[in-house]
């Protein structure tokens, strides 16, 4: 995240797409817009007009699905930006609905108003970010799901069996398909059919 400049607001954060709130001093949520008071009244039962003046990291503490630890530490790092000890901070963050886990990208920047020269506070924005963790999720599933086979392999110089980890003597076939997600179908090369079946060599010579 790059260095946030005190943010001017006043009545215009209402219409940002973010679920965005305003707290004091004391951590106490002085505004908040309809995107915030929607997102947080889905996940905790408190009355929507409880939230005015109630504290803010006690709220951030109930959301379902987070880990404490992670929450203390968030609130360390927003309490530094609100005694201007460092100018922003950015996290992310996930809550456990029915649909599953949803994840938010926490931004919080100092705040200030011309209405109140005075006021010290936060402004807190969420960004959904849960497609793009869904999608970071998918990839290392798949990622996960690739084989692949380094080093020397212990081959036996007659019959070509590898031997495994187990000192058990494999075919090539099965040691390649259990140590990867490479299958096998089976053909015949020229060289075998005129090994094998020399009586039907002279199709590869008419070919």
């Amino acid at each position: 995240m790059s260095e946030a400049n005190p943010l001017t607001l006043e009545d215009s954060y209402d219409q940002f797409r973010s679920a965005t709130v305003i707290i004091n001093e004391e951590g106490l949520i002085s505004s908040y817009n309809q995107t915030w008071l929607t997102k947080i009244s889905e996940l905790l039962p408190y009355p929507a007009e409880s939230y005015l003046k109630m504290n803010y990291y006690r709220v951030l503490s109930e959301i379902p699905g987070t880990c404490i630890h992670n929450i203390q530490l968030i609130i360390l790092h927003l309490q530094k930006v609100l005694e201007r000890h460092t100018t922003g901070y950015a996290c992310e963050i996930s809550t456990l609905t029915d649909q599953g886990y949803t994840w938010f990208q926490l931004e919080a920047s100092p705040y200030k108003t011309s209405l109140q020269p005075d006021f010290v506070g936060l402004v807190i924005s969420y960004y959904d970010i849960t497609p793009f963790k869904t999608l970071e999720t998918h990839l290392s599933h798949a990622s996960s799901q690739i084989k692949t086979l380094r080093g020397m392999l212990p081959i036996c110089a007659v019959c070509k069996r590898i031997r495994d980890e187990e000192d058990e003597w494999n075919p090539v076939e099965s040691f390649v398909e259990k140590n990867t997600h490479a299958e096998f179908t089976h053909d015949i090369c020229p060289d075998c059919i005129r090994r094998v079946y020399p009586q039907y060599s002279h199709f590869l010579d008419e070919a």
